[in-house]
C-alpha cells in the first residue's frame, strides 16, 4: 500500500471493560469506553468505543465510515429501537473533528462481543492516510456461564477524534468467530474486502498484544 502503519496495540482487557461489558445489557449494548490516549499517533487526539448487538444474522464482517451527522443518523434509523446510550454516543460526536466507524460481524450467541485490538494511522507517501483499526469477535462468558445458542450480530462503534481535519479513508481488519481475518478498505463511497487465513489481516495491520480466545 506504499505507506507505513502507525498503530497502538491495545492490551487484553483494555477495551473489554471486564466490569462494565462482561455481561451485555438487555438491549445488547454496553456503556461507552473511555480510553487512555498517551500513546496515540500525533494525528489522533483520542477515541472512544461503544459495543452493541443485534438479533439479525450477519454473513460476513463489515465496516462503515460515518463521516457526518446525516450518515450517522441514517445508520441509527435502520436499528430497531436503539437504546439511549447508543443514540447519545452518536449525538455527542462532533463531526468537525471526529468520525464514527461501525464494525460488525456474526456470532453464535449473545455472549460474544466485537473487541477493538488496535487503532492508528496507516500513513501514505501520497499524503492520503487512512484510519486503521483491528478488531476481533471474542467470547465474553466465563466457563461457568451458560449461553443459549442464538445467531447474533455483534458490533462496536468507534469514535476517532483528530487533531485537525478527520481522515476520509478507512482500513480495517476483523477476525471473525472462526479466526479468519477479513480486510476491509473504504474510500469515500467505495468498499473493498479481502479475506485471509487465521493469522492474516490487512496489509497495514501490526501484531497486537491481545490474545484471542
Amino acid at each position: 500500500m506504499g505507506g507505513t502503519a502507525s498503530l497502538i496495540a491495545l492490551s487484553a482487557g483494555c477495551l473489554s471493560g471486564d466490569e462494565d461489558e462482561g455481561s451485555p445489557s438487555d438491549d445488547g449494548t454496553s456503556d461507552p469506553e473511555d480510553t487512555e490516549n498517551d500513546d496515540l499517533p500525533d494525528a489522533l487526539a483520542g477515541y472512544e468505543t461503544h459495543a452493541f448487538q443485534s438479533p439479525d444474522r450477519t454473513t460476513s464482517p463489515s465496516a462503515e465510515l460515518l463521516q457526518d451527522r446525516s450518515a450517522a443518523d441514517d445508520w441509527l434509523s435502520l436499528r430497531e429501537s436503539p437504546p439511549e446510550s447508543l443514540t447519545g454516543f452518536v449525538e455527542d460526536t462532533d463531526f468537525e473533528t471526529s468520525v464514527l466507524v461501525k464494525l460488525e460481524a456474526g456470532a453464535p450467541d449473545p455472549c460474544h462481543e466485537m473487541h477493538l485490538e488496535s487503532i492508528g494511522i496507516d500513513e501514505s507517501e501520497e499524503n492520503d492516510d487512512s484510519l486503521a483499526l483491528r478488531a476481533a469477535v471474542e467470547e465474553t462468558a466465563d466457563e461457568k456461564e451458560a449461553c443459549a445458542t442464538q445467531e447474533t450480530t455483534v458490533g462496536r462503534l468507534v469514535r476517532a477524534t483528530f487533531e485537525s481535519e478527520p481522515l476520509s479513508k478507512l482500513s480495517v481488519s476483523i477476525r471473525d468467530r472462526h479466526g479468519q481475518s477479513h480486510g476491509i478498505a473504504t474510500a469515500s463511497q467505495s468498499v473493498s474486502e479481502s479475506t485471509s487465513g487465521n493469522d492474516g489481516g490487512t496489509d497495514n495491520a501490526t501484531d497486537s498484544d491481545s490474545d484471542s480466545e
